[in-house]
């Protein structure tokens, strides 16, 4: 797992509240035809990211958290998107620190991927302490990790 500071953040460690994009914080619902179909098209439905509309509800309450908390937005979406969706987190003025992306050759589960990512915070100080995510999976996941999650209905699970 990879991940990289916004641009412009302060580099630090301590409290880090875990995030997902896909569902949480951007609405992927005109997309979702793309996996729901045989075959899927991952990357049509990736490409397609970039047309997204925020979730306002949920993108301001990052702000409600206190300033010494790190976001770190963790994400199954692959690597050679980053581009595209960093772009799409700073026009949509969202509050976030790092962006963790899976691997482009990573065809493991979403959970196991955000594992991975908590173990990566933990080896780098970072210390997850709370996550939001759309992903009933996910949540038991980052439970499995110690880390509470707060399910987030996107209606896509």
């Amino acid at each position: 797992m990879h991940w990289e500071w916004a641009p412009g953040a302060t580099i630090r460690t301590g409290p880090t509240v875990c995030v997902d994009i896909d569902g949480v914080l951007s609405d992927g619902r005109h997309r979702q035809h793309l996996v729901t179909q045989r075959p899927k098209d991952w990357p049509a439905f990736f490409r397609a990211a970039a047309d997204d509309p925020v979730i306002d509800t949920q993108a301001h309450l990052l702000d409600q958290f206190a300033d010494d908390r790190v976001i770190a937005l963790v994400t199954s979406r692959p690597e050679w998107i980053r581009s595209a969706t960093t772009r799409w987190l700073v026009d949509a003025g969202i509050r976030w620190d790092l962006l963790a992306m899976r691997p482009d050759d990573d065809g493991r589960p979403a959970p196991a991927v955000k594992k991975d990512v908590v173990a990566g915070l933990r080896a780098a100080e970072l210390e997850p302490v709370f996550a939001l995510d759309d992903d009933p999976r996910n949540v038991v996941a980052y439970a499995e990790v110690g880390v509470p999650c707060l399910y987030i209905h996107s209606g896509y699970h």
